[in-house]
């Protein structure tokens, strides 16, 4: 789990820990011992000192509300918010049953004694009343608070899952290091995959793509760079298949049968150039390994609400070979605010069409 790397015993036992981060992936334990410890080794406690019980769970409650609050386990940040409210909660409701346990003991063994002399109520209804308005008070204010939360995180432009509106769990295959390898030419594809690199990992936190400027450290072990990586992109622009080392990172890639993504740039002014000018510079015999295989294809674009269509193919493609989503042939995903999430609605339309082109009346 802690290397992302998913078998047969973590996929079984998902129900105990998807719903949390990989660091606290084990923190289910931990929940089961508190209900355990308040519902069981409580009773442990002879009867006689049941006071001495409820001060035990009223710590653990405490105990454990202020360990939510610290490392706030949960992937979701309203889970975070409410669990740390039920947990409040329960507190309270320890706290509101110490206060009635003392003030019927006062009563009941010192006569003449008022117990509002000692917790400042005068009736065991106050105390009842007054702990039900705060704890009223304390889950309104949290709901109001996951409610809060959860829209400021969909709001982040991450992508999500259309199926379920959460981000998808990023995985790597045991003993690989990214999950995306770059490949590319400097002198025509340099600065696209640098922005390429930057917007996944702000689309997709924790991803960890290849890029020679960050990552390499020897360049005679192109081989063992591409061994390592989980898919490869092949950034297709002008001179690619004519660089020595890009034709190293090609043919590796196709020997060790590596998954590809390709990626054309299509502007000529930034190097591009047709699929079919591109392939002509393509040696022959990988020609059909390359461009006649059923790879994910995408051009780049620099209009952002057309570049996050690329980027959207691109991290499908990878999130498809993860462990995770190998049975799935296809993944749809979304980016909270791009166009195609939002629905069109027009108070007033008008249409204007041209009496010089032919049918637009029609």
């Amino acid at each position: 789990l802690q290397a992302k790397s998913p078998n047969d015993l973590t996929r079984a036992t998902a129900f105990l820990h998807r719903e949390y981060e990989q660091t606290w992936y084990w923190w289910e334990a931990v929940e089961l011992a508190r209900k355990l410890v308040l519902t069981g080794f409580v009773l442990l406690i002879p009867e006689k000192n049941a006071f001495l019980r409820l001060m035990v769970a009223t710590l653990v409650c405490s105990c454990y509300g202020f360990m939510l609050a610290a490392v706030r386990p949960y992937k979701r940040v309203e889970d975070n918010v409410l669990a740390v409210a039920t947990s409040l909660v329960l507190l309270l409701l320890f706290l509101g049953t110490n206060w009635s346990t003392i003030f019927l003991g006062i009563k009941e063994r010192y006569q003449g004694v008022d117990p509002a002399d000692v917790l400042g109520f005068r009736s065991l209804n106050v105390i009842v009343d007054s702990m039900i308005g705060l704890v009223a008070v304390v889950l309104v204010f949290f709901s109001i608070g996951a409610i809060v939360a959860a829209r400021r995180v969909a709001k982040i432009p991450t992508i999500r899952l259309v199926s379920t509106k959460q981000p998808p769990e990023l995985n790597i295959v045991i003993g690989l290091t990214w999950h995306l390898f770059n490949s590319h030419i400097w002198s025509t594809g340099q600065d696209a995959v640098a922005v390429i690199k930057g917007e996944l990992q702000q689309l997709l936190p924790g991803i960890k793509v290849f890029l020679d400027v960050d990552d390499l450290k020897d360049i005679g072990a192109l081989e063992e760079y591409i061994q390592r990586s989980q898919v490869i992109l092949f950034f297709l622009s002008r001179g690619y298949f004519r660089s020595k080392n890009c034709l190293r990172e090609i043919r590796s890639s196709l020997e060790i049968d590596k998954p590809l993504v390709l990626v054309q740039e299509a502007d000529p002014d930034k190097g591009g150039g047709t699929i079919q000018a591109l392939r002509a510079e393509c040696p022959e015999d990988l020609q059909p390994d390359i461009f006649d295989k059923d790879w994910p294809f995408t051009i780049w674009y620099r209009i952002d609400e057309f570049q996050l269509i690329s980027l959207k193919i691109i991290a499908e493609a990878l999130l498809l070979c993860s462990p995770n989503y190998l049975s799935q042939t296809s993944l749809p995903l979304c980016v909270p605010g791009e166009p195609e999430s939002q629905s069109l609605a027009f108070s007033k339309t008008t249409l204007w069409a041209s009496p010089a082109n032919a049918g637009a009346l029609e």
